[in-house]
């Protein structure tokens, strides 16, 4: 009888999990940009406003851009309440997936962004970057992340990469990309990003604080 219950219990877990959708399928999550390495979901959720449940299941990297009192809840748990940190990334390796939906307990907006890190396994094992202004946060299998505080005037050198660079502005930022002879201005917001897949030079026009994912 014990063995029945227990298969009983992981076939309606399965079943979950397959008339769950993908967070890529969760309307609340918008996928603003893919290529072979990543898929960039941005996710704004109003005061009240709920995700449906939903399948995490490939490793990421998560960001939060706002301080924001939100609730989480795995399926068929309590729900835990907690505050977002503004800038904070964590990894998730998710190898077991996770089913769960999330709504906004505040009177302002949540802002988070889910990096999947859908390269499977990693393609190369570059050399960490080298710079005064960098922080590394983490060193994952797929990815390193790093933190970056800069000055106005302070750059970073990104050396030739095969997997390549996103970078990630969590604040008003003013940048200059440079690409070989290719010089681009951008005005960044909390959540504004770059992909750089060529060698690069990244000079902050005012001070500025990054999150940089280089991928592997």
């Amino acid at each position: 009888m014990r063995i029945r219950l227990l298969l009983v219990f992981a076939v309606c877990a399965a079943h979950s999990a397959f008339t769950q959708p993908a967070v890529r399928d969760e309307p609340r999550h918008h996928n603003v940009f893919e290529n072979d390495h990543v898929r960039v979901l941005d996710v704004y959720l109003p005061p009240g406003d709920t995700t449906q449940y939903h399948v995490h299941a490939t490793p990421s990297v998560f960001i939060t851009f706002t301080r924001t009192v939100t609730t989480s809840q795995l399926m068929g748990q309590t729900a835990a309440t907690s505050t977002s940190v503004a800038g904070m990334p964590w990894y998730d390796s998710l190898v077991t997936p996770r089913i769960h939906r999330v709504w906004n307990d505040d009177t302002s907006w949540f802002h988070v962004m889910d990096v999947e890190l859908t390269g499977g396994s990693a393609h190369t094992n570059p050399p960490a970057v080298e710079n005064v202004s960098l922080q590394l946060l983490f060193d994952e299998p797929l990815v390193r992340v790093y933190k970056a505080q800069l000055a106005a005037g302070n750059n970073i050198n990104f050396p030739l990469s095969k997997a390549g660079y996103l970078v990630i502005s969590t604040g008003n930022a003013s940048l200059t990309f440079q690409t070989g002879g290719i010089i681009q201005q951008r005005l960044m917001k909390a959540g504004h990003y770059c992909w750089l897949n060529e060698a690069s030079t990244v000079t902050s026009n005012t001070s500025a604080n990054l999150l940089i994912l280089q991928l592997k």
